[in-house]
């Protein structure tokens, strides 16, 4: 079964200084051509027009341009299941869901696309905007400075001063006649 050869590269023209640009994967199966762009996982854009194409499953060769070497997928219909995902934390690897109706309709076409024309021209419906915890400052139990807690139940203003928090206590526990305390607010 000879696999589906997919090759990528990046469209700089929608490089911004604060993000990446787009890639674009394209692939040509039985004299048609599909493309598919996207921020991270254009591969599996691309490979989610094939499945929606109704092409028999085979593997899926992947040739990034600038880039020695090849990343290969045993079924094109299993890296449709995938994408990458960002935010609050690194980059990695998610279950694909289908968005929502309307968000990557084709101009005049009616049809629904894949990929959007463009990740930064997407209107993407209003955030919840419940707060899930008051940001509010808060006294540290360490070194009793006010500072603003990340999550609800943050004690210390910084892990450095957990850490310190956490070793006087054991050494009060191990020891309680030698612990001198002491206040960090009369240091400068």
């Amino acid at each position: 079964m000879t696999p589906i050869t997919v090759s990528c590269w990046p469209d700089e023209t929608t490089r911004t200084p604060n993000s990446a640009c787009a890639w674009v994967a394209e692939a040509t199966v039985d004299g048609r051509t599909y493309t598919a762009r996207s921020r991270h996982g254009s591969p599996n854009e691309l490979a989610r027009q094939l499945v929606d194409a109704e092409l028999p499953d085979r593997p899926m060769l992947i040739h990034y341009g600038g880039c020695t070497g090849a990343m290969t997928y045993r079924s094109f219909h299993a890296a449709a299941t995938w994408t990458f995902r960002e935010g609050d934390q690194p980059l990695h690897r998610v279950q694909y869901r289908e968005q929502p109706e309307g968000l990557f309709l084709v101009c005049g076409t009616g049809q629904k696309c894949v990929s959007s024309p463009r990740d930064d021209e997407v209107d993407l419906p209003a955030a919840d905007t419940h707060e899930t915890h008051s940001r509010t400052t808060r006294c540290c139990e360490g070194c009793e400075s006010d500072f603003l807690p990340a999550r609800p139940w943050s004690r210390f203003c910084s892990p450095a001063c957990r850490l310190r928090s956490y070793r006087r206590l054991a050494r009060q526990n191990e020891h309680p006649e030698l612990v001198v305390e002491y206040s960090s607010r009369g240091f400068g």
